[in-house]
């Protein structure tokens, strides 16, 4: 008997974890893209002015 009910509760617990909705992260805004690529593009800059691009060198 409270193997049968451990079964049954393992089950219902399965099936709540499986159907639970999970959330999506909201999609990033425009700015927040814009300022990312910003900063991405003036490291990669001081990155080349510090180490050089490997060209005419």
């Amino acid at each position: 008997m409270k193997t049968w009910i451990a079964v049954m509760v393992a089950m219902i617990w399965l099936g709540a974890v499986g159907c639970a909705e999970q959330k999506a992260a909201p999609a990033p805004s425009q700015r927040k893209i814009q300022a990312d690529s910003d900063q991405f593009f003036d490291k990669m800059k001081q990155e080349e002015q510090e180490h050089g691009t490997g060209q005419g060198k």
